[in-house]
């Protein structure tokens, strides 16, 4: 089951409950008004997610770049809240049943990021580089890292 923490991907949705159940009219709910709420509703969503981890959050990246699909690693820090940022044109973080993920998409394709705990920033840099340099899997990454989802579930009363 797939739990969604905050998305930009969702304007026809917010456009239609706006005139539905907020009385807007079809020109009130232009595109710039939803960015505009919409990026109000993450600052929300930051302040909800303003919680310190028992050691250094990592992503696994599986990114979609115009030469094709590479796996790489990003070193997050120690709150929850700093991973809820991204420069790319329509963005999700959400939960499934293990993960915090991230699904992001851009010009030249679609990233995919999986959110974990480890042990503390240099174990986190260690394996960022064996992502990216070594090959590691996903599956030996879960092995390496505990799930970040309890801290997110935590706030959310999951």
């Amino acid at each position: 089951m797939e739990r969604i923490i905050w998305t930009n991907n969702d304007y026809e949705e917010w456009k239609e409950c706006c005139i539905k159940y907020d009385g807007m009219s079809e020109e009130e709910t232009t595109y710039e008004r939803y960015c505009k709420e919409r990026s109000w509703d993450i600052d929300d969503e930051r302040d909800n997610l303003n919680v310190q981890v028992d050691g250094c959050i990592v992503a696994f990246c599986d990114l979609g770049l115009w030469d094709g699909r590479h796996h790489g690693g990003a070193v997050i820090g120690s709150n929850v809240k700093d991973i809820l940022s991204s420069d790319c044109d329509y963005t999700k973080w959400y939960c499934d049943r293990y993960n915090v993920n991230c699904t992001a998409i851009h010009h030249d394709g679609t990233n995919r990021y999986i959110y974990r705990v480890a042990k503390d920033k240099d174990t986190a840099r260690e394996l960022i580089n064996k992502i990216a340099y070594d090959g590691m899997t996903k599956e030996q990454f879960f092995k390496k890292t505990k799930s970040l989802r309890p801290y997110v579930a935590k706030v959310y009363g999951w």
